[in-house]
């Protein structure tokens, strides 16, 4: 994998002399005239969540020693730098966030983290184009999977390459692949350490100005460094391969209204507990709808694999909508929203398989508003009130949350 990310990253130097003109790929890069952009900044967010640890209304007592209340408002202090860099025909982005996380009443949860991203945007010619990148970020592992109060530090870390080739006006190739692996501090949940490795090429064919169709294939391996205690002692080893192969689609590029969408068919195969093999249909499709320059409307329906879990990371199916109306008020306001349901389907964990715990299914529901406001330059107000809830046929696995945020944001 590793072997296959650099051949993509030196892809731009073999097809130097190419000159077809780019459609449908990545976004040109500016010219380097503009000059580089860095831009330091600090941010302040102050939030308040009445059920900090996703706890459900009938959790076991036992569960909560220690943690008398649910509710907490905690203050996380940001600061970090953003760079532009174009080079001609090329293009650099970064960013980095050192993160300051302190809690009111949970101070076992504090914690100091986080975000890196750093990215070239390549192009040469006009008929190819592409991204070469890393993200890593270190964090509180979200409770919502976790069934407990106990903390739980994330490391997350992904390298990425994804290039367009513009073969001829009518056809385009499509190479990518991504490395990404995870790690929790919590002993007792290292077994879903994970390394995820993909590769995903398609070749698609211009049906229309700006629409394209194609046929696409990807596989994929997951290897776990520690296997799933199941029996006490006994581990199982849920390293996997994966298939897929497909259909992909996107029309009305440039248009109010796009369409984003494939459908794939995949096969994962398990080291161990082969039982657990399976043969899935997924499909998702995002619908963009700009009707001017003030609103813009994202439609997102799927049914497809969650790429990793924080915890139970063999397999979940997710099935659901996602609707993501913004409104750009005034030069100085913005008004977003998002509205989703989604039921999340646990179909692989070995616990189910040997039959030592039901199939796992969640219902989520989750309404959000934010409002940002930029009074003056270089200064940015964001409000956000967030609603969520699921359900679950395992016990305890329900619980309702609201929570607010208020961000203050400096950037020079």
């Amino acid at each position: 994998m590793r072997w296959m990310l650099a051949g993509l990253a030196a892809l731009p130097l073999m097809q130097a002399r190419a000159q077809v003109p780019l459609v449908g790929g990545p976004p040109a890069t500016e010219s380097a005239s503009q000059g580089p952009v860095f831009s330091p900044f600090v941010e302040e967010t102050v939030a308040t969540d009445d059920n900090v640890f996703r706890i459900s209304d009938r959790a076991n007592p036992m569960t909560l020693i220690g943690y008398p209340f649910r509710s907490d408002t905690y203050l996380t202090t940001s600061v970090g730098l953003t760079a532009d860099v174009p080079v001609s025909l090329q293009h650099f982005e970064a960013s980095l966030a050192y993160n300051i996380v302190h809690y009111d009443r949970f101070r076992d949860l504090d914690y100091d983290g986080y975000n890196l991203h750093g990215s070239w945007l390549w192009q040469l010619g006009s008929s190819l184009s592409g991204e070469v990148g890393v993200t890593d970020s270190y964090s509180l592992e979200p409770f919502a999977e976790l069934l407990g109060v106990h903390p739980d530090r994330l490391h997350l870390r992904e390298g990425f390459a994804k290039g367009s080739w513009l073969i001829t006006p009518d056809y385009k190739l499509y190479l990518g692949g991504d490395d990404l692996t995870q790690s929790n501090s919590d002993p007792l949940g290292q077994y879903n350490n994970v390394t995820v490795d993909s590769f995903e090429a398609s070749l698609s064919r211009l049906g229309g100005a700006g629409d394209w169709i194609g046929l696409d294939g990807r596989f994929e391996t997951g290897r776990f460094p520690f296997g799933e205690p199941v029996f006490g002692t006994v581990t199982v080893n849920n390293d996997y391969d994966q298939y897929g192969y497909g259909v992909v689609a996107d029309w009305g590029e440039g248009t109010p209204s796009r369409i984003v969408a494939r459908a794939d068919e995949i096969l994962r195969r398990y080291s161990e507990l082969t039982q657990r093999n399976i043969n899935l249909t997924t499909a998702r499709i995002e619908y963009t709808w700009t009707p001017s320059v003030k609103t813009l409307v994202s439609l997102i329906a799927e049914r497809d694999i969650s790429p990793y879990e924080y915890v139970h990371s063999s397999l979940v199916l997710i099935k659901g909508i996602i609707l993501r109306p913004l409104w750009h008020a005034t030069p100085k306001i913005d008004v977003s929203a998002e509205l989703g349901a989604e039921s999340r389907s646990y179909l692989a964990d070995p616990l189910i398989t040997v039959g030592l715990q039901a199939p796992r299914v969640d219902k989520v529901h989750v309404v959000e508003a934010v409002l940002t406001y930029a009074p003056i330059e270089h200064v940015t107000l964001a409000l956000s009130a967030e609603h969520e809830q699921r359900s679950s046929n395992i016990e305890f696995g329900d619980y309702v949350d609201t929570n607010y945020w208020l961000k203050v944001r400096l950037a020079l």
